[in-house]
């Protein structure tokens, strides 16, 4: 006769008790590898697995492994008819698999809901949105946090008046993780043109307090501030980074760059633990000024600054140690001829602005952002092929951020989103 179960001794039973098949080494290996969907339903599994993947050991291993999966995500500005921005997360590799990539439409990732307008950063897996609401000649602004794998969403907190124009003319915010502390802040640089200096305050996210530190020690570009969104600050190793100029204020909008000497720039390099500055300078192969912004980003956990080449070449130097103004090597030197297109000539090309996005994971593959163009470049470094992506969505590429998905869900106290 058949058996209706199966005898007592190979029973497994559903509980705790269970003997483990697997150790827990393995075990906790083979999950930090997981999405961060996966790993909150897997949380149901047990209390101990429950109890693995809260553990914080595990929550940094995971977002070690996050960091190096070439999956990341980037989350894109999205402009709507009626002035309501999205952020649009896709993987990295899909996009360079597929430029006809289409975007999901989740009202989840809509910022209006959120009373916010901007993601000025991303680190370790939290967004940092900012709001604002005008009262006749003033704006208030306000910051919130969101981690959205996690679905975890903080209050409004660091609230600052200022009058109507001051979140375009006068700000500047960054965000980045205190390694020392353990500690989130938000920087705000503050032009003040009367006294030609920019102030400096800082918001640790425990705290919920402005406080100033030491004026920024030169003038960090872009000159006239724009949209909050614009990457102009990067976030590497612990502290904020800004291309900026040594001498006095100017506007380079009226003046250009050809009255800006290579010798003025330098990278103002802000830890976050020690709240001092350094000054970094740039590579030494910079050595000509043209009519066009250099500009720094961070490709595969390096500082990197790149420029144009004499209206030829656009040329991308590393920081192979961070800090060491010795170690710039050049990364990559890409002709304007391999980058033209069917509506961007060489001439338009040599006089727009590039902005590197991505390195894929094999080195392989860069995604770039020129500001005469609404769609982001796939440029392939092995056969020196330059492809568009086509997604008709109005993107702000300028405005992308590299996100990483995460189990980080103490960045304060939060409420569900």
């Amino acid at each position: 006769a058949l058996m209706s179960s199966p005898p007592a001794k190979l029973r497994v039973q559903p509980d705790d008790e269970s003997p483990a098949i697997l150790p827990d080494e393995l075990i906790t290996e083979v999950l930090s590898h997981a999405d961060v969907k996966s790993l909150m339903q897997m949380r149901c599994v047990s209390k101990t697995w429950d109890a693995m993947i809260s553990d914080p050991k595990f929550v940094k291993l995971h977002l070690k492994r996050a960091s190096r999966n070439p999956s990341l995500t980037l989350f894109l500005s999205k402009s709507r008819i009626d002035g309501d921005n999205n952020v649009v997360p896709f993987p990295v590799s899909c996009l360079i698999e597929n430029p006809m990539i289409t975007l999901p439409n989740d009202p989840y990732f809509r910022l209006r809901d959120k009373e916010c307008r901007y993601v000025i950063g991303s680190c370790n897996g939290w967004l940092c949105l900012l709001g604002y609401s005008s009262i006749g000649a003033y704006r208030q602004i306000w910051l919130r946090f969101w981690n959205p794998a996690m679905h975890k969403m903080t209050e409004k907190l660091g609230y600052i008046w200022d009058n109507i124009l001051g979140l375009y003319t006068h700000f500047k915010f960054a965000f980045g993780y205190d390694e020392l502390s353990e500690t989130y802040k938000v920087v705000l640089l503050i032009l003040d043109e009367a006294r030609n200096r920019t102030n400096v305050q800082i918001l640790s996210l425990g705290d919920d307090m402005w406080r100033s530190i030491q004026s920024f020690p030169a003038v960090p570009l872009p000159f006239r501030y724009s949209n909050p969104g614009v990457n102009d600050v990067v976030y590497l190793n612990g502290s904020l980074n800004w291309l900026a100029l040594r001498d006095s204020f100017r506007s380079i909008g009226v003046y250009g760059w050809k009255n800006v000497n290579v010798k003025e720039f330098v990278i103002i390099s802000l830890d976050l633990g020690t709240e001092t500055y350094r000054q970094l300078m740039p590579p030494c192969g910079f050595d000509e000024m043209s009519p066009v912004e250099p500009s720094i980003c961070v490709l595969k956990d390096c500082l990197c600054f790149s420029n144009d080449y004499k209206r030829t070449d656009f040329v991308i130097w590393k920081m192979e140690v961070f800090g060491v103004e010795e170690s710039w090597t050049q990364l990559f030197r890409i002709s304007y001829q391999n980058l033209q297109s069917m509506h961007l000539d060489f001439v338009d090309l040599q006089y727009s602005q590039w902005l590197p996005l991505h390195l894929s994971d094999h080195g392989d593959t860069l995604i770039l952002a020129n500001k005469q163009e609404r769609q982001a470049i796939l440029y392939n470094l092995r056969d020196n092929r330059a492809v568009r992506t086509r997604i008709t969505d109005d993107i702000q590429w300028f405005s992308a951020k590299v996100h990483v998905e995460s189990l980080v869900s103490d960045i304060l106290k939060v409420s569900a989103s």
